[in-house]
């Protein structure tokens, strides 16, 4: 938008100067100068109106970051949780072995401080579970709150960025053949060539046209 308006300019400026001395010469650059101007003034609007109509894309990407923080949380509270219960599942092993052999020497205080550890680690083995289940409940609804959210969001942009692309292509188009009849209005002899089709021959002998 901005290197065609430029050019639209630059166009206009030559025009001027061509026009004081030949008039019919600067008449099909002033044509083509209003026809560029007009071609950039709306691609760059178009720019605009997509810049907005991709805002989700872009604050979604930016978030990203963030998701992938949330899992990597879930990994670290999953690793704690293994941890914790085998070191649970150890010290209960190593009390059922011992159990009987301490009662029998009459190491009590002993078993007793085994018994203690044991259900210790037991309860530290079950508070990691539980944070470890908490953590996977807040990231299961924060990912589907997010995917229903993109779903809303970039269905919406998309058809915003197909209208708008539509509607520009429509008025560019517009605008160019508004500029080929002030072409034809300005030189009516002039002969524009229509666009052929090309017969093409493709690596398997099939004529394309």
């Amino acid at each position: 938008g901005d290197r065609g308006g430029a050019t639209g300019l630059e166009m206009g400026k030559l025009a001027k100067d061509v026009a004081w001395c030949d008039k019919e010469l600067s008449r099909p650059m002033e044509v083509l100068s209003s026809a560029l101007l007009r071609c950039g003034r709306r691609t760059k609007r178009l720019g605009l109106e997509l810049g907005a109509a991709i805002a989700p894309f872009s604050s979604q990407y930016r978030l990203c970051r963030y998701e992938q923080m949330a899992f990597g949380d879930r990994r670290t509270a999953l690793k704690k949780k293994m941890e914790a219960r085998t070191k649970a599942d150890g010290r209960a092993a190593k009390l059922m072995i011992n159990q009987t052999s301490m009662k029998h020497m009459g190491r009590y205080g002993t078993l007793e401080r085994m018994e203690t550890e044991a259900a210790m680690m037991d309860e530290f083995a079950t508070e990691a579970a539980r944070e470890a289940e908490e953590v996977a409940m807040r990231l299961q609804n924060e990912v589907a709150r997010i995917g229903a959210l993109r779903v809303n969001e970039w269905d919406s942009s998309m058809k915003v960025i197909a209208s708008g692309m539509k509607e520009a292509c429509a008025e560019n188009a517009a605008i160019w053949e508004s500029a080929l009849e002030a072409f034809k209005r300005e030189f009516p002899d002039l002969t524009v060539p229509m666009a052929q089709h090309a017969t093409i021959v493709d690596g398997t002998n099939n004529i394309v046209s």
